[in-house]
């Protein structure tokens, strides 16, 4: 017997079938090669029913290797959005978080973004749900046919169950914005005070909940990414410390009351509590924007082009060191942070012998580490004292050992690497099993 759980991330859309009897699983992935180019730079949008149908070939190759699927669960990006008619169709493109639309400047030398945090209180950043969908309706680009607005896992999930409407949970619902976590719906006023057509926002129901069947498999509404890979990753709830790094990072810790911290967002978490969250931006993102600094520099000396791989497979090779007073010093805000989209990185500390490829690639890891620690710091003493456990997951630790040694010495302590590779599909799945206990 089995439990399918997937995740409909940016690049990729991964599949894992736990099953439930010998605790081994199946792995598929596939690349989300959806994207759709547009003029404008600032505008990151894919195609929801190729989508879709990456998720359905997916559910196919697992029946055809599973005889027995107890239930399906959902996770992917929280943040992006996209409209669906009467029928359930989409009508539009899949707006991702990446979005930058937020900060176009909108009136009085404001971004829809800022204008939003300060008419709402609301902290709202560009690539949230309801910053794009005001843009868009500010713009007249929310289509005439639109009945409903949701995120990509829940138009999948509504689809499969041949339902007409989405339903969103409360972790999906706060990643689009203007979300009361503490009363866990959205906020009417808030919405009214921007002229926000609510009648767009989907139904919210608990994490957990029934959407409806698949060929007689239940389907459990989504939940979003960062909640389903804590889920998926960690162990000890209430010890641990979950650093996870793909092309941006996140630094995840869970507490059992509500509680606001400047720079620090949180999370309603699937199954009760909240997750505190700090999220860089640029994680995985820098060191990839390094090589390909790198491959550049080859290219121009040698017209040598040198593939990802194996430019990659060097600079992790090289000794890690522990901090010198004579290394360089790198700040990877290369892209902005969502409080302050225009701040940028920079490289500090650089001396006449200091200056070499080594120590740049060095100051780039500690970098992002210090990014994510920074963060860390944020969080009260109340919360933090107890949390001793440094878990880590993605592809940005698993296969960067500088990484990890530069997390170690940032923070103290030994660090655990999640033993599956998939672990936001794999919280998917606890969250369905959970579920199907009640």
């Amino acid at each position: 017997m089995y439990c399918v759980g997937i995740d409909i991330g940016t690049s990729s859309v991964c599949g894992v079938a736990y099953n439930l009897s010998t605790e081994d699983y199946i792995t598929i992935v596939k690349d989300n090669n959806t994207s759709i180019i547009s003029g404008n730079q600032w505008e990151k949008t894919q195609d929801a029913d190729a989508i879709f149908h990456i998720v359905e070939e997916i559910l196919l190759e697992f029946r055809q290797q599973c005889t027995d699927i107890k239930g399906i669960g959902f996770s992917g990006q929280m943040h992006g959005v996209l409209y669906v008619d009467t029928c359930g169709e989409a009508v539009s493109p899949l707006y991702t978080w990446q979005d930058g639309r937020g900060n176009l400047i909108y009136k009085e030398g404001r971004s829809y973004a800022s204008f939003l945090n300060q008419k709402t209180g609301y902290p709202m950043a560009t690539g949230y749900g309801l910053v794009t969908h005001f843009y868009n309706e500010q713009n007249n680009l929310v289509p005439s046919s639109a009945n409903k607005l949701c995120t990509i896992m829940d138009y999948v999930a509504m689809k499969l169950c041949r339902r007409n409407e989405p339903l969103i949970d409360y972790s999906n619902a706060a990643g689009l914005g203007l979300f009361d976590k503490r009363r866990l719906l959205f906020d009417v006023s808030a919405c009214d005070a921007i002229h926000l057509d609510r009648t767009l926002l989907p139904e919210v129901i608990p994490s957990g909940s029934l959407v409806g069947y698949c060929e007689n498999i239940p389907v459990y509404v989504a939940i979003g990414d960062n909640q389903a890979a804590f889920l998926g990753s960690v162990k000890d709830i209430e010890h641990s410390i979950h650093i996870t790094i793909g092309t941006s990072s996140q630094i995840s810790v869970c507490t059992d009351r509500y509680v606001e911290i400047e720079g620090l967002d949180i999370r309603p978490l699937p199954g009760g509590g909240y997750i505190l969250v700090g999220a860089p931006l640029c994680g995985g993102a820098s060191f990839a924007m390094l090589k390909d600094f790198f491959a550049d520099t080859v290219k121009l000396f040698t017209g040598i082009e040198k593939s990802s791989h194996e430019l990659y497979e060097r600079m992790i090779s090289i000794p890690y060191q522990t901090n010198t007073n004579d290394g360089i010093e790198v700040e990877t805000l290369f892209s902005g942070t969502r409080v302050e989209p225009d701040k940028r990185g920079k490289i500090d500390h650089i001396s006449l012998s200091n200056f070499t490829p080594e120590n740049l690639i060095r100051g780039f890891v500690k970098g992002i580490s210090q990014s994510l620690y920074d963060y860390f710091r944020l969080i009260p003493d109340s919360v933090r004292q107890n949390k001793t456990i440094l878990v880590g997951s993605g592809n940005g630790i698993k296969k960067n050992p500088l990484i990890r040694q530069a997390l170690e010495e940032r923070f103290g302590y030994s660090l655990y690497l999640s033993n599956v590779q998939e672990e936001a599909a794999l919280g998917a799945c606890v969250c369905n099993m959970v579920s199907d206990k009640k």
